[in-house]
């Protein structure tokens, strides 16, 4: 389970709708949203859930009591306390120490209880003035991740946009070596997208612009995903005619796909790694590894963020919700952005303790920026 934002951030609480099917589900029932809170019981969620994202510390009874408005005893708490233990929505790490939000806690106060939390006025205009020094594309896109984080001092994420539905719309060939081309395409709202493409045989003047106009013909006006129909529709053809370089041609088409939908690592744009390392989790051997195989494969990410594609909304999963192995000690906070007809994606990476409604806030900022250009 999962959570999509589709309301405004502004005096009432977060608007949401549940939508299944993008995570795994939890184990031991975990992410069950047939949990029902009693408000006496939301309050000393709420305030167990805000002081632990705070300081890393378990919260006791006495420092609960202080943040409830209803004059409740500490013995009165800890016996509210002990029922959401019960729950699976705190626990205690040993007997002398106060309770800490489980992944089932942190949900149930994500899906029930999280209040609005917008960016200040200071951060935003941080923001717009990261994002005004870019002048391309890969600028833009390390400048949003740069902007998430520094906003919430966790790693920010960014994965440019995939054209699955953009048009072709200009297609360049320039020879940059003997058996070695350079395509370059364009795509409608001015995106570029090059790609090497080793040929293997060496090809000549005339041929090449032969090339050219055949390419034009079969791909210009087209989407990705037409071109990727077409192309099965020729490979398959049993009546398919021997024409000349017809591999380097069909190479070229599948070249176009593969720059039009990117998995590679270098599609993935990462910032903030010092701040998610200083957090108190990730001195666990497990988060720490998860965290730098990540890293070291990014095109992990480029799938995951991609998979939320197509949806509007911020999007949360919490822990063992993510599908990803190396995300499981981990949560993950995207939002889609748009650039004509592609569409792309934001996000925040960083440990289950984190403060959930003010990374809301972040991406869906930082993907309405990208948006408006």
């Amino acid at each position: 389970m999962f959570i999509l934002w589709l309301g405004e951030c502004g005096p009432g609480l977060w608007q949401w709708q549940y939508i299944v099917g993008m995570s795994e589900p939890m184990p031991n029932g975990v992410g069950d949203a047939s949990v029902q809170l009693t408000e006496r019981q939301k309050s000393v969620l709420s305030s167990i859930v805000q002081r632990y994202v705070g300081n890393a510390e378990p919260v006791g009874s006495r420092q609960v009591s202080k943040d409830i408005v209803d004059n409740l005893s500490p013995a009165t708490i800890r016996n509210v306390m002990s029922d959401m233990e019960e729950m699976g929505l705190i626990d205690q790490p040993h007997t002398s120490a106060g309770r800490q939000p489980t992944e089932l806690g942190f949900r149930v106060w994500v899906d029930q209880i999280m209040p609005c939390s917008p960016l200040s006025e200071q951060e935003r205009q941080m923001v717009d003035t990261t994002l005004s020094l870019a002048r391309t594309e890969e600028q833009l896109l390390a400048s949003a991740a740069l902007a998430l984080a520094e906003v919430t001092r966790l790693l920010g994420l960014a994965i440019t946009p995939v054209l699955d539905s953009t048009r072709l719309e200009r297609l360049e060939l320039v020879r940059v070596g003997d058996t070695t081309l350079l395509v370059v395409a364009s795509f409608g709202s001015g995106l570029i997208r090059s790609i090497a493409v080793e040929t293997g045989l060496a090809i000549p003047p005339e041929t090449l612009s032969d090339l050219v106009r055949r390419l034009h013909l079969t791909a210009l006006g087209r989407t990705p995903t037409q071109l990727d129909r077409h192309l099965k529709d020729m490979e398959t053809s049993e009546a398919r005619p021997e024409e000349p370089y017809a591999d380097v041609f069909h190479l070229i088409l599948r070249s176009l796909l593969e720059v039009a939908h990117p998995v590679r690592s270098s599609d993935a744009f990462l910032q903030g790694t010092s701040h998610v390392l200083a957090q108190p989790e990730m001195g666990e051997r497990r988060s720490m590894t998860n965290l730098m195989q990540l890293l070291e494969d990014r095109s992990q990410l480029v799938q995951l963020l991609q998979e939320r594609i197509g949806h509007d909304g911020v999007y949360i999963t919490i822990g063992s919700e993510n599908r990803v192995e190396h995300l499981r000690p981990l949560s993950l906070v995207t939002r889609n952005y748009r650039i004509g007809d592609a569409m792309g994606a934001v996000g925040v990476l960083g440990p289950t303790r984190m403060p959930y409604a003010k990374l809301a806030s972040a991406v869906d900022y930082i993907a309405l920026r990208l948006t408006q250009g």
